[in-house]
C-alpha cells in the first residue's frame, strides 16, 4: 500500500462507516459511561495474557520469534520521513485502527459481510468462532514475544519522533499487536468469505500495520514479526475449519417422513433443510454434539403435543406491538445480523462501554462466540436427531409474524445460543447478569410470539444452551486470566 493512499476503497465502503461511527466516536463516552460498572476482569500485569490458555496453539510460546536486534537506523529513518507525510486523512487511518482495542474493526467487518453473504445462523455462529479464537491466540502469542523480548519504543531512540493517535499501553512494540491482529484476521476472513475480492483482506492487512507505521508507534521489524504471528495462527485456524466435518455434503439420507417430522414450510417451501450435518461438526469445548441432546419432544397428536399447539396458538393470537418488535430484532430482519451476530454486539458493546484493553476484548469475544457456535451444533444435533415439524404443519392457518425457517423445529436456535452466550457474558460482566438474562429470555420467547416455535422447542433449547454456556464458564476459569 502507498502512503498516497491511506485508506483503500474497500476500507471506506464496508468497514469505516460502521466502524467510526458505531465504536471510535462512542469509544471515549462509552468508556466514561461505563465507569461504574464491574470490570470483565481485574486490571491485570500487563505480561499477564502470556500465560493464558489457548484454542488454537499448543503454547502461548509456540510462535515466538527470534530475539530481534534493536531498531536501526533506516527503521527510525522511515518513520522520520513518514512524520513529515502525516495528513487530515492519514490521522483519520490511524484513528480508525488505534481507537478500541484491536479486534474490534475486524469484528465490524465480519459482521457486516454477515450481513452481505446471508450465510445459515449456524455457519455465522462457526465464523465468529473461527475469526475469534484466532485473533485471541494471535494476542497471547504475541504477548508472549512482547514479554520475552521488550523492546523500547521508536519515540524513546529519537525525540523527533512524535506518535499520533491512541497508545495501547503494551509491554513493548515488538511484536505489533495491531499487525498481528490484522493478518490473523485477513486469513480467516478470506477463508470464510472466498465470494470476496481475492486481495480485499490483505489490503485491509496491510494498511491496518502501515498505521503504525504512521503513528510513529512501531518500526517495520515489528509489524513484520507481527504479521508473522497472525498469519501462522490463521493457518491454524484455516486448518480447524477445513477438518471440523463444515463441508461435508449431506446425500440426502436419514430425513423421516410421515406424520409429525419436518415438511417444507409456507412461504418458501424450502425443499432442503439447511445444515442437517451441522449437528456432528467438531465442537470446541463440547465433547461432541451430541453430548446434551435432550429428550425427545412430545408425540405428534398427543395431548401434551396438543397442549403445546394451543400455546403457540394463544401467544399468536395475543401478539403484542411490542412483541411485533421483538420477534423482528431477533431475527434479524433484511439488513441486519443474525442471532449469533446480535451476540456479538452485545458482547462488543459491554467490552466498549467498560474500555477493556486488547486481550480482555479479545478474550470475551473468543469466549462468547466459541460458546455460541458449539450451542449450534448441540442445537443442530437435536433438529436432526428428532426431525420435529414446525407448528405451522400442525396448524396450517396459524399468523406466523415471519416466515418459518427451513429447518426442524426442536429445539429452538435462538433459545440455545442466547442462553449460552448469556451465560458467558454474565460471568465476565457480573453486574450485567440480569439484564442479560432478560435478553436471553426475550430472544427466546420471540420464536414464540413470532409463531414459530412451540413452547418446549425454547425451553429445552435455552437448557441445553445455558449448559453449553456453564462448560464454557469452567473453561474460562481455567485459563489463567481470572
Amino acid at each position: 500500500m502507498s502512503a498516497a493512499d491511506p485508506v483503500s476503497s474497500f476500507l471506506r465502503g464496508r468497514l469505516t462507516r460502521r466502524f467510526v461511527l458505531s465504536t471510535a466516536a462512542g469509544w471515549v463516552a462509552a468508556r466514561n459511561l461505563g465507569a461504574s460498572h464491574a470490570r470483565a476482569t481485574p486490571p491485570p500485569s500487563p505480561s499477564a495474557p502470556a500465560t493464558w490458555r489457548t484454542w488454537l496453539l499448543d503454547s502461548a510460546d509456540e510462535l515466538r520469534p527470534a530475539r530481534p536486534l534493536a531498531p536501526t537506523e533506516s527503521e527510525l529513518d522511515e518513520l522520520r520521513q513518514l512524520q513529515g507525510k502525516r495528513s487530515v486523512e492519514i490521522a483519520r487511518m490511524v484513528d480508525v485502527w488505534a481507537t478500541g482495542p484491536a479486534v474490534l474493526p475486524w469484528t465490524a467487518l465480519a459482521l457486516d459481510l454477515i450481513t452481505i453473504h446471508r450465510p445459515s445462523p449456524v455457519r455465522a455462529g462457526r465464523a465468529l468462532a473461527l475469526l475469534h479464537a484466532a485473533i485471541h491466540d494471535t494476542i497471547v502469542a504475541t504477548w508472549d514475544a512482547k514479554v520475552a523480548y521488550p523492546r523500547p519504543t521508536p519515540s524513546s531512540l529519537d525525540r523527533a519522533l512524535v506518535p499520533i493517535g491512541p497508545q495501547t499501553g503494551s509491554p513493548s512494540p515488538f511484536p505489533s499487536e495491531h499487525a498481528a491482529v490484522a493478518a490473523a484476521a485477513a486469513e480467516v476472513l478470506s477463508y470464510l468469505f472466498p465470494d470476496e475480492p481475492a486481495d480485499a483482506f490483505s489490503k485491509l492487512a496491510d494498511e491496518a500495520s502501515m498505521s503504525r507505521l504512521f503513528a510513529a508507534t512501531n518500526v517495520r521489524s515489528d509489524l513484520e514479526a507481527g504479521m508473522a504471528i497472525g498469519r501462522a495462527v490463521g493457518e491454524r485456524a484455516i486448518a480447524r475449519g477445513k477438518t471440523d466435518g463444515a463441508d461435508t455434503t449431506w446425500d440426502g439420507s436419514g430425513r423421516p417422513t410421515g406424520e409429525g417430522y419436518w415438511q417444507p414450510t409456507p412461504p418458501a417451501y424450502i425443499q432442503q433443510p439447511l445444515d442437517p450435518l451441522a449437528g456432528a461438526w467438531t465442537p470446541w469445548v463440547l465433547p461432541s454434539g451430541d453430548a446434551y441432546r435432550p429428550t425427545p419432544p412430545p408425540t405428534w397428536g398427543s395431548p401434551t403435543l396438543q397442549a403445546e399447539l394451543q400455546a403457540v396458538q394463544e401467544a399468536v393470537a395475543g401478539r403484542t406491538p411490542e412483541q411485533e418488535d421483538a420477534v423482528r430484532f431477533w431475527a434479524g430482519v433484511p439488513g441486519t445480523v443474525t442471532p449469533a451476530g446480535l451476540w456479538t454486539q452485545t458482547a462488543r458493546d459491554l467490552v466498549v462501554r467498560d474500555g477493556l484493553d486488547l486481550p480482555h476484548a479479545a478474550r470475551v469475544l473468543a469466549l462468547t462466540t466459541v460458546a455460541m457456535a458449539d450451542a449450534f451444533v448441540c442445537c443442530w444435533d437435536a433438529k436432526y436427531t428428532y426431525w420435529s415439524a414446525r407448528p405451522i404443519t400442525a396448524d396450517p392457518s396459524l399468523d406466523v409474524l415471519i416466515p418459518t425457517p427451513p429447518f426442524p423445529s426442536y429445539t429452538s436456535g435462538h433459545s440455545t445460543i442466547s442462553a449460552a452466550a448469556a451465560t458467558v457474558l454474565g460471568h465476565l460482566f457480573p453486574a450485567d447478569v440480569d439484564d442479560l438474562a432478560a435478553k436471553a429470555a426475550e430472544a427466546k420467547n420471540s420464536r414464540l410470539w413470532a409463531g414459530i416455535h412451540f413452547p418446549i422447542d425454547n425451553e429445552m433449547g435455552a437448557t441445553g444452551g445455558g449448559m453449553v454456556g456453564r462448560l464454557v464458564v469452567m473453561r474460562a476459569r481455567d485459563e489463567g486470566a481470572e
